[in-house]
């Protein structure tokens, strides 16, 4: 796609691209940056993000982690054996729930996730090139309306 113009639609001049055509191939290419740097790493797919949202919310459940990023429960689990195999989290009872565990990021873990930081930082750079900061944030706040209403919409079809 490096040729193409990922923003306008084959035999249509002039029109945008179909929202979801968009946002897959800004998802795509954002995925890709952010991976290889993370490979490169040692960190596997889905580690990242469960790095990201540890982060600010250390101690919270599996299932917080599945809703915050975007994730089916059985992926969240494997991903979490794998980086608790890696010593990167420990799951710990969560006090006054014998079911649901509270996930923490270990020291190796809050190390892997200042790296992970700085590398959303240059991938983020990548994609807000040549934006100016007004820019930024109408797109910033365009998609989350955008997330919101495709949010609303899996909670009224029971998704």
């Amino acid at each position: 796609m490096s040729g193409d113009a990922p923003n306008r639609t084959p035999g249509r001049p002039g029109e945008p691209a179909p929202l979801n055509q968009q946002l897959l191939v800004a998802f795509a290419h954002s995925n890709r940056a952010m991976q290889s740097r993370t490979r490169a790493r040692g960190l596997m797919p889905g580690q990242p993000k469960v790095l990201e949202h540890l982060a600010d919310h250390d101690g919270c459940t599996q299932r917080d982690i599945a809703r915050a990023c975007v994730m089916d429960k059985s992926t969240v689990t494997s991903v979490l054996a794998r980086m608790e195999e890696a010593g990167l989290v420990a799951r710990m009872p969560k006090p006054g729930d014998k079911r649901a565990a509270a996930v923490f990021l270990t020291e190796r873990g809050r190390a892997a996730t200042a790296q992970v930081l700085e590398l959303r930082g240059e991938v983020n750079a990548i994609g807000w090139a040549g934006l100016t900061e007004a820019e930024r944030a109408q797109l910033a706040d365009l998609l989350s309306r955008v997330i919101e209403n495709f949010s609303a919409a899996e909670d009224a079809d029971g998704a």
